[in-house]
């Protein structure tokens, strides 16, 4: 669990300072031969070469001296270690690559090498600082933070809940403990309550992962109560008490070796591919969402008055609370005028769906018809509290009302599209149908089963089936 989370953060620094050497390369190519009249003595082959090696020298650098781990390790924050390790890595890259084109024979420049090297450090640096925002949150409620609820006392407990703090710069929270029939408490950790609020306390307090200091053996009410924490799709641990901690083939916290029970994937190669191709896909969608913007955003304003960009509270994974962005299609009034539709309600259970909805404009039908009013969630997804295919975030009001295998469809990152949107999108109307599509999602979950639900929703939008 610790080795994964760093292993990715580790990743993608890797993977943004490659694509901050590319961008270097473009700017300074267009700045020293446009803009200084300068020519470069280099074939487009000799090009490809150098920018190979320098960004292969400047990255592995990095990882020699252990940049990556000290930057994560200093929760993104340049401080002097970082600063000073970034300074040797640079002075080594330089001269390495200086050399290797000595000995190539390449025609570069100290001015443009100079140029260069100055150009990757700026990025580098806009890099460091977009990590740090994105990556390092300290409220407890957002998506990057994942909420661990200890059950039970033992000395392993405290051997875990020290190893966890330990390494909290990866976003892991302790969030309390839970008493079984002990009477020992954890230092410095909130007793939450018993055993029996557990289901309770999981829900009030946000939790991602509950991990199990006591053998399931040890109360009999231990099995049931974690059962139903799985089937809320929250991730069960339990700390294993051996003695050769190098023959457990499961998870591993620091040196305790933990087994880990879910119902949702934590494949760490397909989660980090997940995550890649929600930015990659969500940099697409803000230029279109920005296109679409300048031509949109004035007719739903000539129409009807209010903010061209609708905003409303969603539960997300695990029941964080986060808004949504949608052009806005109904009218300024439309939440306050919500209620006294209900009894038009076409769905049965937790979800408002009602053809010829009153509160709809005429650019709002339009804009649903084509989806083009989620647009805008391409911001969410790039911020992380969305993906681009998951499961559609609920309501306030709807979740409160769940029962306990409905909060199993919150239990992942929710998704602009999803499997009951390709199935039917508004042409189901029963609430159980869109749980049981979400479920079989989460169950079978693959990236190649993202790749088809976006292909299909492709399709889906190009003949507007279902929408409405």
């Amino acid at each position: 669990m610790l080795r994964w989370r760093k292993r990715i953060r580790r990743m993608t620094y890797i993977v943004t300072d490659a694509m901050c050497i590319l961008l270097a390369s473009i700017l300074v190519n267009v700045f020293y031969t446009n803009i200084w009249k300068r020519q470069l003595n280099t074939s487009y082959l000799e090009h490809v070469g150098f920018l190979s090696m320098s960004a292969l020298i400047f990255m592995g650098s990095f990882l020699l001296l252990s940049v990556y781990d000290t930057t994560i390790e200093d929760r993104g924050r340049l401080k002097m270690k970082s600063l000073f390790k970034m300074f040797i890595a640079y002075m080594l890259s330089v001269m390495v690559l200086g050399a290797g084109l000595f000995y190539m024979h390449v025609e570069l420049s100290r001015l443009y090498i100079g140029l260069y090297t100055i150009v990757i450090i700026v990025l580098q640096l806009i890099n460091r600082w977009i990590m740090k925002i994105t990556q390092f949150k300290g409220n407890d409620r957002t998506e990057a933070m994942r909420n661990i609820l200890v059950v039970g006392h033992s000395d392993k407990g405290q051997l875990y809940i020290d190893e966890i703090n330990k390494h909290d710069y990866l976003n892991f929270n302790i969030i309390g403990y839970v008493s079984i029939k002990e009477a020992n408490t954890y230092p410095n950790v909130r007793n939450l309550g018993t055993i029996d609020e557990l289901e309770k306390i999981a829900v009030d307090y946000v939790i991602d992962e509950i991990t199990v200091a006591r053998p399931l053996n040890y109360d009999e009410r231990l099995d049931d109560t974690l059962c139903h924490c799985q089937q809320m799709g929250i991730t069960v641990t339990m700390l294993l008490d051996v003695h050769n901690d190098e023959k457990v083939q499961v998870a591993m916290v620091g040196r305790i070796p933990v087994l880990k029970l879910h119902t949702v994937c934590l494949n760490e190669t397909q989660l980090f591919m997940k995550r890649m191709l929600d930015i990659a896909g969500a940099m697409v969608g803000m230029i279109i969402f920005g296109m679409a913007y300048m031509t949109i955003g004035p007719l739903i304003k000539i129409e009807t008055p209010g903010p061209v960009i609708f905003k409303q509270n969603r539960v997300g994974k695990n029941g964080r609370v986060f808004q949504v962005w949608k052009f806005r299609s109904m009218g300024a009034d439309a939440e306050a005028r919500k209620a006294a539709l209900a009894i038009n309600n076409e769905m049965t259970g937790h979800m408002f769906k009602m053809t010829d909805d009153p509160r709809i404009t005429r650019i709002g039908a339009f804009i649903r018809k084509t989806s083009i009013d989620e647009l805008p969630q391409f911001y969410n997804v790039l911020k992380g509290d969305m993906s681009l295919v998951g499961t559609r975030p609920p309501t306030v009001d709807e979740v409160e009302a769940y029962e306990q295998h409905h909060r199993r469809r919150i239990c992942i990152t929710p998704g602009i599209t999803g499997n009951w949107q390709v199935s039917g999108r508004s042409d189901i109307e029963e609430f159980e149908e869109v749980v049981r599509l979400d479920s079989a999602y989460i169950e079978n979950w693959s990236i190649w089963s993202d790749l088809r639900i976006l292909l299909k929703t492709v399709k889906v939008v190009l003949v507007g089936r279902g929408s409405r």
